[in-house]
């Protein structure tokens, strides 16, 4: 009977340690690096290498270790973590007080996105991430046309630059120029043509970006002497 009551007192004691060391312990507080993450629809491989779509998370608790779970309805919202995509209700576990994962958006909105920490003390925090991702817009062209070589007759070597073309996201990523009916694909930014007769020519560029949305045409003209 002893030994039954000691055991009693033993544990009261124990559980009054946990819940001592429980209460005394951090809280389980998740904080981001931002709130807002502003970026590109479609943009799954961060083709510029920007930070826009990277997302710092911190734990505030001391038992260093992450377990995080994303929740985000839509489906159209992915985090990467270490190249990796984070399924539906996988969650991350990393042995840290922090971390960074990657951000991508299928469709152009605005997403709100709940994460939730849980420490090993089984606590849970709470945070909401909003997601702006806009539309891809679209580049724009810029065509420089030049004489370069004349010395065989009957032969007007221009050089096609396209290099002044830009876009506001993504990378360009083909240049077609527009010359005497023919549409000339280049992965550079310039190329040369040579034209067999001279006089007034009419030359034109459309660029191409990372997601194959096209810029308006731009039309441009030399007078070959």
């Amino acid at each position: 009977m002893k030994k039954i009551l000691y055991l009693a007192l033993l544990l009261a004691a124990c559980n009054d340690k946990h819940d001592a060391f429980v209460s005394a312990a951090p809280p389980a507080g998740l904080s981001f690096s931002k709130d807002t993450l502003d970026i590109r629809e479609k943009d799954y491989y961060n083709i510029n290498g920007s930070n826009k779509g990277v997302l710092m998370l911190y734990s505030g608790s001391s038992g260093h270790q992450m377990n995080i779970e994303i929740m985000e309805p839509t489906g159209k919202v992915h985090f990467d973590y270490r190249g990796q995509r984070i399924g539906a209700f996988q969650p991350l576990i990393v042995a840290g007080d922090s971390t960074s994962v990657f951000c991508s958006c299928d469709t152009a909105g605005t997403y709100p996105v709940d994460f939730y920490l849980t420490d090993q003390l089984g606590r849970m925090s709470q945070r909401t991430l909003l997601v702006r991702c806009h539309a891809d817009q679209p580049a724009s062209s810029n065509l420089v046309v030049s004489l370069v070589d004349n010395a065989v007759p009957g032969n007007w070597v221009c050089l096609l630059d396209g290099t002044g073309s830009q876009t506001p996201d993504g990378i360009i990523t083909a240049w077609h120029f527009l010359v005497e009916g023919q549409d000339v694909f280049s992965s550079a930014a310039q190329a040369n043509w040579t034209f067999h007769s001279n006089g007034l020519k009419t030359v034109g560029l459309y660029v191409v970006d990372d997601l194959g949305q096209h810029s308006d045409t731009m039309l441009t003209k030399i007078l070959l002497p």
